[in-house]
C-alpha cells in the first residue's frame, strides 16, 4: 500500500508551497490549472462555432437584411468572447500563481 504522506513528486509547480503539502494538496492544485485551462477552451469554443454561425448567416442569406444583420453582430460578438476568454484565463491562472505563491507559473 502506497504511503501517501510520503509520496514526491515533481517540485517545479509547486515550489513557492513549501514541504507541507502532502499529495492531495497537489492533485487538487492540478485539478484547479486544468479546470481553467478547460474553461478557456470552452470559451474559445464557443467564440469559434459563434463566428461560424454569422460567416453562414451573412454568406447563406444574403440580400435578408434580418440575417444579415445578426451574422454582423456575431462576428464581432465572437471576436469579443475569444478575448474575454482569453483574458479571464490569464486572471485565473494570476490568481492561481498568487495563492500558491509560486511566480514561475504566472
Amino acid at each position: 500500500m502506497i504511503d501517501h504522506e510520503s509520496v514526491v513528486l515533481p517540485a517545479p509547480p509547486y515550489a513557492g508551497c513549501g514541504s507541507a503539502m502532502i499529495l492531495r494538496d497537489r492533485l487538487a492544485i492540478d485539478r484547479t490549472r486544468l479546470a481553467n485551462e478547460r474553461t478557456l477552451l470552452a470559451w474559445m469554443r464557443t467564440a469559434l462555432m459563434t463566428l461560424v454561425s454569422g460567416i453562414t448567416l451573412i454568406k447563406l442569406f444574403e440580400g435578408v437584411i434580418a440575417m444579415e444583420l445578426l451574422g454582423g453582430i456575431l462576428v464581432p460578438l465572437s471576436l469579443f468572447m475569444a478575448a474575454w476568454g482569453a483574458l479571464r484565463y490569464r486572471q485565473t491562472r494570476l490568481s492561481i500563481a498568487n495563492t500558491l505563491g509560486d511566480a514561475d507559473s504566472a
